[in-house]
């Protein structure tokens, strides 16, 4: 065995507390949930799986004694009886408390989930290794949580049901040899499902990006953000394309793993329990013909036999499971274990000052994978080396005093946006520094921090949700924001498409989930984006191409804008399009992630730089036009 394999190798201590772990989070988050379906699920049932073959036995028994007609109907009405309590209990339970008590844990669940995705680095959406990781732990959390309780549950039934069963059997005079193989049959049985749970979640790990992709693709067909681009471009052939290898590459997968599954379960288990299973029963046979047992006493014998080994089967199976459930944990322990490599400060953010970059660069390395394993033993080293990194900003110095309209310019590719990620801390230089008023941005509160700063991202995104909530970022309270949402829209210039919702501020934006709703153009949709700094008192302001999707009119009209509502605020535009730049106090020009040029438009035009040069062929354009 290699040392990476030893590694990898769960010893039973682990097991037991990757498993015990989340069983201590459902008892803590539905504990109702625990205690019912021990009741149900665990005793109930094996009560149940019992009573059937024990009232058997005892039928059969009365029958071959000759019992009167009144005692072998009072056996089969216990029998009716207690079956009609059964189902009505299990039914009440599944269909009417089960289900409200799923959804509990699943909301919890996925609610810590949430709270830890808005805390992760948005380096980790970078990698996709822990893309898939992080995927996997939201689809398996919730149903591996059901699971685990599932099988604990049925183990409990097990025991009771096996104790009960072999009790029956060794007081009807069941000969020993033949319990001693049923339960040799079940050890067979917890050998076979371990080898048969570890392929099983390869096959699941190999699966996971085969299903991502396909996920992707589906959504593509689905999802209106892709429909004029399917029907008006060649990306549909593209899309059928990487569709037919996805299927080729599961299928390759699939016989890969069912070539395994065929060998460990339909070759070895199947034939061999098989023929077990016919020479218990010819064994038997023969000692009913040597009168050893009564004819009746043999067919309820062999029924409870079989119960006996499907019990000690389904037994050890769900023991079995166990080792798969700590490895699929581990993807999900690991997720919530992930330490962010931007971190929080404790200090209290002041008011607004200056913000510098202090020589910073910084470097998307995707060679160095972020490490969020739960066991040190499986913990990777970084990889030394860089050929998987690639510079975005190198040794950039500049400084924004408060009250400032700066402008950063450049063509596409040249680090405008990695800038603006590192300004709000949503990464953290490779080298160098960003400062808020002379102090290092990393001492301070982060989320304090970012309350400074309001941002209209490049791709930014509208929620299915209100205007007003788009516009709030969140909550809305009509007496409280009322004023201040309509406010927002017409700086944003969004006032004439607001007067046309008959809802106002209340339509929903996108039909996904209400018919009512409204689907916004390009330029109507950067307008609600636009609106979200307008409706905050942020103390500095980044316009990341705020004006792409608007015409020169109403880009015109936006500028104006905010230049009016800026006042005492500091602006900072993010542009390759250079109609913002007369306004700036100072641009900074920008090209392979490097500081080229810094001045205001008249002097950088003096320069004839790569500014200038970027400007006269854009006014180029224009006047063309």
């Amino acid at each position: 065995m290699s040392k990476k394999q030893k590694e990898k190798r769960q010893s039973i201590g682990r097991i037991l507390r990757n498993n015990l772990v989340l069983f201590g989070k459902v008892c803590r988050y539905t504990p109702e949930l625990v205690i019912l379906s021990f009741i149900i699920e665990g005793i109930f049932l094996g009560v149940n799986n019992a009573v059937y073959g024990v009232f058997t036995l005892y039928l059969f028994n009365s029958l071959d004694r000759g019992d009167p007609l009144s005692y072998i109907v009072g056996i089969i009405g216990l029998m009716a009886l207690w079956y009609l309590f059964y189902f009505a209990v299990e039914r009440i339970y599944h269909r009417m408390i089960k289900p409200n008590l799923h959804h509990k844990l699943d909301h919890r669940i996925h609610e810590e989930l949430f709270n830890k995705t808005s805390e992760i680095d948005v380096a980790c959406y970078d990698d996709p290794e822990f893309y898939n990781d992080f995927v996997w732990a939201m689809d398996e959390a919730s149903s591996r949580s059901l699971k685990i309780i599932a099988d604990l549950n049925t183990l409990a039934g097990r025991i009771i049901a096996l104790g009960t069963i072999l009790g029956t059997l060794i007081a009807a005079d069941i000969d020993m040899i033949v319990i001693y193989i049923v339960c040799g049959m079940g050890i067979v049985g917890c050998v076979v499902n371990y080898f048969g749970n570890k392929t099983g979640f390869a096959h699941e790990k190999e699966k996971k990006p085969l299903n991502r992709k396909r996920d992707y693709i589906n959504r593509v067909y689905h999802l209106p953000d892709y429909a004029k681009e399917l029907r008006t471009g060649r990306v549909d052939d593209l899309l059928l394309r990487e569709a037919d290898a996805n299927c080729e590459d599961k299928i390759k997968v699939e016989k890969k793993y069912g070539i395994r599954y065929f060998f460990i379960y339909g070759i070895f288990y199947n034939v061999f329990m098989e023929a077990v299973r016919l020479g218990i029963i010819f064994y038997m046979l023969l000692r009913m013909l040597d009168g050893a047992m009564l004819v009746g006493v043999f067919a309820a014998s062999v029924g409870l036999i079989w119960r006996v080994e499907w019990n000690i089967t389904d037994f050890v199976e769900r023991v079995a499971k166990f080792p798969e459930h700590s490895l699929f944990l581990e993807k999900y322990y690991g997720f919530l274990d992930y330490k962010p490599k931007v971190v929080s400060g404790e200090a209290d953010v002041p008011e607004f000052e200056s913000l510098e970059l202090r020589n910073v660069s910084f470097t998307y390395d995707f060679s160095d994978k972020p490490k969020y394993e739960w066991h040190k033993s499986d913990h990777k080293k970084p990889k030394n080396e860089n050929s998987g990194s690639a510079d975005a900003l190198k040794g950039i110095d500049l400084k924004i005093e408060k009250g400032e309209k700066i402008a950063i310019v450049g063509y596409n590719g040249a680090g405008k946006t990695t800038l603006i990620k590192l300004l709000m801390r949503l990464y953290d230089p490779t080298s160098g520094e960003v400062l808020y008023n002379g102090r290092s941005a990393k001492d301070y509160d982060i989320s304090a921090y970012r309350a400074k700063i309001g941002c209209v991202f490049q791709d930014y995104k509208i929620f299915a949700s209100t205007v007003a909530e788009n516009v709030m970022s969140g909550a809305y309270d009509e007496e409280k924001d009322g004023e201040t949402v309509k406010n927002a829209l017409e700086a944003s210039g969004f006032t004439e498409k607001l007067e046309s919702l008959s809802l106002g501020t209340q339509t929903m934006l996108t039909r996904e989930f209400d018919k009512k709703g409204t689907n916004l153009s390009g330029g109507e949709s950067q307008k609600v984006a636009i609106a979200r700094v307008f409706a905050r008192p942020y103390e500095l302001w980044i316009m990341d191409e705020p004006s792409s999707a608007l015409d020169p009119v109403a880009e015109y009209e936006l500028n104006q804008s905010i230049l009016r509502h800026a006042e005492g605020k500091t602006v900072i535009f993010i542009s390759h399009r250079l109609s913002t730049t007369r306004m700036a106090d100072r641009i900074y020009m920008f090209d392979s992630g490097k500081l080229c040029e810094v001045g205001s438009h008249d002097e950088l035009m003096a320069m004839k730089g790569k500014y200038a040069e970027m400007f006269n062929i854009q006014a180029e354009k224009y006047v063309s036009c």
